[in-house]
Order: C-alpha cells, then sequence, then structure tokens
C-alpha cells in the first residue's frame, strides 16, 4: 500500500488548518518574494531555560515550509511571517536548517527588525 498520498493530504489540512501565510525571499540571485504557508513548531516559551538564570537567552524558533511552495531555504533567506496567529506579520532571518523531510523543511528563525514590512 502507497501511503504517499495520504502523507501528502495530510500534510495540505495541516498547512490549511495550522498554517499562516508568510513571504520568503531568498538571497540572489533566487530572490523573488515566494508567497507560501507556514507553520510555527516551536512555541515561543518552550525552548527558554526553567529555573536558571538564563534570561536573556533568546527563544529558538523553528518554521515549517513547504517544499513544494519553498524547494531551498538558504542561510540568510528573509521570512515575513505573523509571531501568532492574528498577529501582523514581522520579519525573521534564516539561522540554519533544523531538519529536511520528504516534504517540508524545518527551518530555525530569528527575528530580524530590518525585514519588518
Amino acid at each position: 500500500m502507497d501511503l504517499g498520498s495520504l502523507r501528502a493530504l495530510a500534510l495540505d489540512l495541516n498547512f490549511s488548518a495550522h498554517g499562516f501565510d508568510v513571504t520568503v525571499t531568498r538571497p540572489a540571485p533566487d530572490d523573488d518574494p515566494i508567497e507560501a504557508r507556514g507553520i510555527w513548531l516551536v512555541p515561543v516559551n518552550d525552548a527558554v531555560p526553567i529555573g536558571s538564570d538564563f534570561t536573556r537567552r533568546e527563544p529558538i524558533r523553528v518554521l515549517a515550509l513547504k517544499r513544494s511552495e519553498v524547494p531551498t531555504v538558504p542561510k540568510g533567506t528573509g521570512i515575513v511571517a505573523p509571531e501568532k496567529a492574528g498577529d501582523d506579520p514581522v520579519g525573521w532571518r534564516v539561522d540554519g536548517l533544523e531538519r529536511q523531510e520528504a516534504d517540508h523543511n524545518r527551518v530555525i528563525v530569528r527575528r530580524d527588525t530590518d525585514l519588518d514590512p
């Protein structure tokens, strides 16, 4: 039994239900803006150490992007996306690739106010 079509359906349903609109701008020469959908995978507070003195540590943010919409996401890519559902979009910069799956990329992003719309 081929589960590929079922996996594709589940991915599409997740991005439709839990995703939000993002604009991805890769570094030159592939710097045409791409309209896509994204999903936050790590909530803001989950990456902050609990019960310690590391209060200045910036939370790690991981964003999932469908490879069918954004095939490559190199370090330095700019992304404009809301921090939470319903918020205004703000700027993010890709710091690295957390994991690459067959159908989506999980990228580590950090806040970049230079990219704010």
